[in-house]
């Protein structure tokens, strides 16, 4: 089930702006997550090909392809949809804006 929130324009009254800056930081905050979560599903599957490669060499060491490793976890990993995290951000106040000098 998708989870939904409406948001109004005056949501942001305070914390940018005006709607467009609003908009820019929460696309650029949603981006920065992406990247963390992109990270966090890289580094798991590498985990879980160490895990592979392992069974691999167990196997060919034993010559006996019957021989029972633990089983490999193939989650599907799932997270929440980087820019709904990053709007519940904006709107709770939780990002602080910065701008270059």
């Amino acid at each position: 089930m998708a989870y939904t929130r409406e948001t109004h324009a005056e949501s942001f009254v305070g914390k940018a702006e005006n709607i467009y800056e609003a908009v820019l930081v929460i696309a650029r905050r949603a981006r920065q997550i992406g990247e963390l979560q992109k990270r966090r599903v890289d580094r798991h599957l590498g985990q879980t090909e160490m895990l592979e490669q392992a069974a691999a060499r167990a196997r060919a060491e034993s010559g006996d392809d019957s021989v029972e490793i633990e089983e490999i976890e193939r989650d599907k990993i799932s997270f929440p949809k980087p820019i709904v995290l990053s709007l519940n951000e904006m709107v709770e106040g939780k990002i602080e804006k910065r701008y270059e000098e």
